[in-house]
């Protein structure tokens, strides 16, 4: 967590989202980082994880369901959104990467944490490639900020982080 509120430059009533949330634990520390005048919005697709996610949120927590094809982020809610292995799943990266666009403020952070596939030419539910994601979000409108390679992860696995930023316009 360190080091993501370090990329993220958390701060009291920051609006966060945790995108792919899965079992919460990134939205709860989320949470405490942000504040009681802090939102994070926590968005799924799994139904059971949704309820669970339900059960667990916090005050300043509001839970999303997400659709396979967009966020289900509103328009301009977002100071950051942070993806946590989840891009690889994305069969729809473009569309997505717009409806992200659109949930980000003016100014806002984006950060994609995944790990590559074991073989390189490989995208799906192993991993996807960063020079992929960076592509990919870039052709979207939005910025590289930096690309850190050694992302702690699970295990033996090599894990990335991608930043990139909305402009101010």
């Amino acid at each position: 967590m360190s080091r993501l509120r370090q990329v993220l430059a958390l701060k009291e009533s920051m609006v966060v989202a945790d995108v792919g949330a899965g079992k919460g634990e990134l939205t709860q520390a989320l949470a405490k980082e942000v504040g009681a005048g802090g939102r994070v919005f926590s968005t799924e697709i799994d139904p059971s994880r949704l309820a669970r996610l339900r059960e667990t949120a916090g005050h300043n927590v509001v839970v999303v369901e997400g659709r396979s094809g967009e966020s289900g982020l509103a328009p301009g809610c977002c100071d950051a959104i942070v993806l946590r292995r989840v891009y690889h799943h994305l069969s729809d990266p473009s569309g997505f990467n717009a409806s992200l666009r659109q949930a980000l403020r003016p100014g806002g952070v984006l950060v994609i944490i995944d790990l590559p596939p074991p073989f390189s030419w490989l995208r799906g539910s192993l991993g996807v490639p960063a020079q992929a994601v960076i592509d990919e979000v870039r052709g979207g409108g939005l910025e590289l900020v930096r690309l850190i390679d050694d992302w702690p992860g699970r295990g033996p696995l090599q894990t990335y982080c991608a930043m990139f930023r909305k402009g101010v316009s």
